[in-house]
């Protein structure tokens, strides 16, 4: 069943002993860094070697928010042609993605309205979308400027960040905000949800009047 805009694939308020449980997905052309920004995140550390995602990657991790305990799920989705089904279908409830292009790599970057066109057509609930640039200790080899990055966002209305998984410049920073987006409206859907002190003082008067009107 689809969840609300805003909304985790737990309640807030139901969440036991203050843990939350959250899906990010990673997406993006092959070879942008998904799957290193994952393992940078999870367990700090970056395997230089580049070996393409088959299909699916997935990573874990806890992280301490606000007094919250959140179970992060990370699931790294292929950027292959060929993996388009098995994309589409782990779409669905989707908290957040993070859409990554590699900014030595100007193919990466005009993909990116390509990207979210898929996003648009196969995720529920409205999930937060948040657009990296990474790769950016390859100085010498940069392709795509801050500028036009920023600019790209500010034209589609998302957030833009920069990061390296190599040195791990930006990568907690871009991670933590994505998750305290998500934290945040997970809140607010949660108080929305709860009835206000006067409406409840009113049901229970009317409650007590009916229950008068029948002795």
């Amino acid at each position: 069943m689809d969840r609300e805009p805003g909304s985790l694939s737990k309640p807030y308020e139901d969440a036991v002993s203050n843990l939350i449980w959250i899906k990010v997905v990673g997406i993006g052309n092959a070879n942008v860094g998904k799957t290193c920004l994952i393992k940078h995140f999870c367990e700090s550390k970056f395997n230089a070697g580049y070996q393409p995602t088959v299909g699916v990657d997935y990573g874990f991790k806890v992280q301490e928010m606000q007094g919250v305990d959140l179970r992060v799920h990370l699931w790294d989705l292929s950027g292959a042609s060929e993996f388009f089904d098995v994309r589409n279908e782990l779409y669905s409830g989707t908290d957040a993605i993070f859409l990554v292009f590699d900014v030595t790599n100007t193919s990466s970057f005009e993909a990116l309205d390509q990207w979210l066109r898929e996003v648009q057509r196969f995720t529920t609930g409205r999930p937060e979308v948040f657009v990296v640039g990474n790769k950016t200790d390859l100085k010498m080899k940069r392709a795509v400027t801050s500028s036009d990055g920023k600019k790209f966002c500010q034209q589609h209305k998302y957030r833009y960040f920069e990061t390296s998984a190599a040195t791990g410049e930006g990568v907690m920073p871009m991670f933590e905000a994505l998750l305290q987006v998500v934290l945040e409206r997970q809140r607010s859907a949660a108080a929305a949800r709860k009835p206000s002190a006067g409406v409840r003082k009113e049901e229970q008067t009317t409650d007590i009047y009916r229950r008068q009107s029948r002795s």
